[in-house]
C-alpha cells in the first residue's frame, strides 16, 4: 500500500461510509533536532494504532496507513467467519449493492442493460422473477419477494458470472484478485457539502495543462425529485461519483471530491508543477491477501489516486503494477518551471523583499510580473490575500509555485542574495505570477507633478481632476479589500501602480492581515509596529490593536498629497496634515476635498468614515462637478 495515498484513501472511505474521521496529535519525543512525532486516527470514536514520523505530515500518513491495515484485517477476519454464499435471495440490509455495481460496470464498458421482469413462482415461492440482458448476452434469472429483491438477486448472478466465482458476501466494496492486486469499483456517492471550488479545479487543470470533463453517470428518480450522478475525469483519471439534486450541485460535489483527493497527496506542490516526472502504480499489491482465492468483497473504499502521466509511460506502469511498493524510486533533477515556461526575462526591481521580473510566458506569448520571494509567513499571507481578491483596482494574481532556488540573472552591476540559490536546503522560494503593470508608480507621478511650477501646480485644474479620478479608484480597491475582511496596512504611493497609464492598481499585500476579532493571533500580530511610519495611523504607531480604519487614514494622506505640492517644507506640512491641520491655501483652493480629507484623518478610528462612505462622497462630488461644467457650457452657448 503506498503511504503517500493513505490519507486520501481513508478520507474517501470516511465520506462514502458517512464515518466521522479525525486525526489526533499524540505528541513528540526526542531532542529538537531529531524529534519523532506521533499521530493517530479516530474513526467513529474508535482509536487506531499510532503513526510515527520525522514530521507531523509523515506521522499522519503512517497513522492513516495503520488505520487502513486495521480495516483490511477486520474485513479479512469477517470473511473467514462467513458461511458459503447461498443462491437464495440475500437480505438487502448490509450487502453490496449489486445493482449499483452492475450500472457502473455497464457504463464503464459502454454496454447496454435491459431487465426482463416476470411474475412466476420460483425457489421458496418467490413470486417475482428478473433477468438481465447485458449487451447481446442474457444472464440467469433471479427471484425475490418483491421486484427490487428480484432485480438485486439477478444483478448478483450477473456479478458472479462476470467475476468468475461466487463472492463471499461481506458488507464491502473492494475487489481482490488471486494475485493480491486491488481492483476497485465506484459506489453510490454519499452526501457531501463544501465550498464552490469548480473554478479552483479549472485553474489547477490550466496550470498542469490537463484536460478535464464532468461526466453524467446516470440520472434517476421521479421528475419532481430527480437525482444526478456526476464524476470528474482529469486526463483520463476518473474521480469518485457524486450525487446531487440538480446538475450544478452534482458537478460541485464531484469537483470537491476530486479536489480533496488532489490536495491530500504528499507531493502536491511538485505534482502540480512537475507532474510529468512523477508516476504511481494503478493497482495496490497487498501481499497478506495473496492466499485468497477468487474475488472477495471488503467494506473499504480504496480508490488509487494516480499521478499525472505522460502517454509514453502508461504502458510501463501497467506492466509493473504488481512490483514491490517499497522499491526505491530514482531521483530526478527537477527543471525550473520559471525558466522552462518563460523567456524574455528582465529584472524590474529588487530589494530585501526579493525580486520582481518581467517575463513572457511562452505558451500564450503574454508578459507577466513574476515576484520571487523566500517562502515566509509574510509571503504566504500575501499569496493567500491576493488569491481572494479580484477587482479592477487591485493587481491581479494568477498563480504561484514553489522552487528550491531563486532565479539567477546575469548582471555585472547588480548582485543580490535573493538571486542566488540558497545554501540551506530547507529554504524554499515562492514564484508569484501577477499581471504586469506599468513601471510608473503613484510616487513617480507625484514627483513629476511637484516638479512643475509651484503656483501653477497649486491651482492646476487638470491635476485636480486627475487626482480625483485616482483617489476614486484607490477607494474602490480599498472597499473591496475591506469587504473580504482584510486590512492592507501599508497603503502608500509606492505601492500604487498604473496599468496602461490610466487604471490604478493597489499592490504589495505583504503586510495584509485578516480582520477577525475572534482570532487571538490576528489581534496579537496587529500590535507589532508594522507599515510605513509616515503613512501609519496613530493607533498603528502606538502599537494598539486596530482595524480596517488604518487604511482610511493612509488614504486621506494620499489624497492630500495628490492635490497639494509638497516640494517645499514637507516635514512641517506633513506633520500638521496628520493632525488635521491642512494649509490655509489648501482650504481655499480645495474646500470640498478638505472636508473629505479631514474626516479621513480623525485621530480616533471610530470617527473616520468607512470606505463605502468615502466612495459615495467622491461620487457625489464628481457628479456636482459635472453638473457645474454642464451649466457653464450652457451659459456660453446662450
Amino acid at each position: 500500500m503506498e503511504a503517500e495515498n493513505s490519507v486520501v484513501k481513508l478520507n474517501e472511505y470516511a465520506q462514502r461510509t458517512r464515518s466521522q474521521l479525525r486525526y489526533e496529535d499524540v505528541g513528540s519525543v526526542g531532542p529538537d533536532h531529531i524529534k519523532t512525532f506521533s499521530v493517530r486516527v479516530v474513526l467513529n470514536d474508535k482509536v487506531y494504532p499510532d503513526g510515527t514520523g520525522k514530521n507531523k505530515k509523515e506521522a499522519k500518513q503512517n497513522a492513516a496507513k495503520n488505520a487502513l491495515r486495521s480495516l483490511l484485517d477486520a474485513a479479512a477476519n469477517c470473511t473467514e467467519n462467513e458461511p458459503e454464499a447461498s443462491t437464495a435471495t440475500p437480505p438487502l440490509a448490509g450487502i453490496l449493492k449489486y445493482m449499483c455495481w452492475l450500472n457502473e460496470y455497464c457504463q464503464k464498458h459502454r454496454l447496454s442493460i435491459r431487465p426482463v421482469e416476470l411474475t412466476q413462482l420460483g425457489p421458496n415461492n418467490a413470486p417475482q422473477c428478473c433477468s438481465f440482458v447485458i449487451g447481446d448476452k442474457e444472464y440467469p434469472a433471479g427471484y425475490g419477494k418483491t421486484k427490487k429483491e428480484a432485480k438485486e438477486e439477478a444483478a448478483r448472478l450477473v456479478y458472479n458470472e462476470i467475476c468468475g466465482s461466487k463472492s463471499t458476501e461481506v458488507s464491502c466494496y473492494i475487489h481482490l484478485n488471486s494475485n493480491g492486486q486491488v481492483h476497485l469499483s465506484s459506489t453510490e456517492g454519499g452526501e457531501y457539502t463544501g465550498p464552490n471550488i469548480i473554478s479552483m479545479v479549472n485553474h489547477y487543470c490550466q496550470r498542469t495543462k490537463c484536460s478535464h470533463d464532468y461526466i453524467l453517470e446516470r440520472k434517476c428518480g421521479p421528475p419532481h425529485n430527480p437525482q444526478f450522478f456526476y464524476k470528474l475525469v482529469i486526463d483520463s483519471k476518473e474521480y469518485p461519483v457524486a450525487e446531487g439534486k440538480n446538475v450544478k450541485e452534482a458537478k460541485q460535489k464531484a469537483a470537491e471530491l476530486a479536489w480533496t483527493a488532489l490536495q491530500e497527496q504528499s507531493d502536491w506542490d511538485s505534482k502540480v508543477f512537475h507532474s510529468c516526472n512523477l508516476v504511481s502504480n494503478l493497482c495496490l499489491n497487498i501481499g497478506k491477501f495473496s492466499n485468497l482465492k477468487g474475488c472477495k468483497m471488503y467494506n473499504i473504499f480504496l480508490f488509487p489516486i494516480t499521478k499525472a502521466q505522460s502517454p509514453d509511460v502508461k504502458s510501463k506502469i501497467n506492466k509493473n503494477a504488481g512490483n514491490n511498493l517499497d522499491e526505491k524510486k530514482t531521483t530526478q533533477s527537477v527543471q525550473s518551471r520559471f525558466t522552462s515556461e518563460y523567456d524574455s526575462i528582465e529584472c524590474l526591481g529588487k530589494g530585501t523583499f526579493g525580486c520582481v521580473f518581467k517575463a513572457k510566458q511562452k505558451l500564450v506569448h503574454q508578459y507577466y510580473a513574476i515576484k520571487i520571494v523566500r517562502k515566509t509567513e509574510k509571503a504566504l499571507r500575501e499569496v493567500e490575500a491576493l488569491s481572494t481578491l479580484l477587482h479592477p483596482n487591485i493587481v491581479r494574481y494568477y498563480t504561484c509555485w514553489q522552487e528550491d532556488s531563486a532565479y539567477q540573472w546575469d548582471s555585472t552591476a547588480d548582485s543580490s542574495s535573493n538571486s542566488q540559490p540558497t545554501s540551506n536546503s530547507s529554504t524554499k522560494f515562492l514564484y508569484i505570477k501577477m499581471e504586469l503593470c506599468d513601471n510608473k508608480t503613484l510616487r513617480l507621478w507625484l514627483d513629476e507633478k511637484n516638479t512643475q511650477n509651484m503656483k501653477k501646480s497649486l491651482q492646476n485644474s487638470k491635476r485636480r481632476e486627475e487626482s480625483l479620478g485616482i483617489a476614486q479608484q484607490i477607494i474602490c480597491g480599498v472597499e473591496h479589500i475591506h469587504s473580504k475582511m482584510l486590512i492592507h496596512r501599508d497603503l502608500k504611493p509606492a505601492n500604487i501602480m498604473f496599468y496602461q497609464q490610466e487604471v490604478v492598481k493597489i499592490g504589495d499585500f505583504g503586510l495584509v492581515t485578516a480582520e477577525n476579532y475572534n482570532d487571538t493571533k490576528s489581534l496579537i500580530e496587529r500590535t507589532v509596529y508594522k507599515g510605513t511610519p509616515s503613512y501609519m495611523a496613530p493607533e498603528q504607531k502606538n502599537r494598539k490593536t486596530y482595524d480596517r480604519k488604518v487604511d482610511i487614514f493612509a488614504l486621506g494622506l494620499i489624497y492630500f498629497e495628490l492635490l497639494w505640492n509638497l516640494s517645499g517644507d514637507k516635514k512641517e506640512i506633513w506633520d500638521n496634515a496628520r493632525n488635521q491641520r491642512l494649509p490655509q491655501g489648501f482650504y481655499k483652493n480645495f474646500p470640498q476635498e478638505s472636508e473629505i480629507i479631514k474626516s479621513m484623518l480623525c485621530e480616533k478610528p471610530e470617527d473616520r468614515p468607512e470606505a463605502t462612505k468615502v466612495k459615495t462622497d467622491l461620487e457625489e462630488y464628481i457628479h456636482k462637478n459635472e453638473q457645474l461644467k454642464t451649466m457653464c457650457c450652457d451659459r456660453r452657448t446662450v
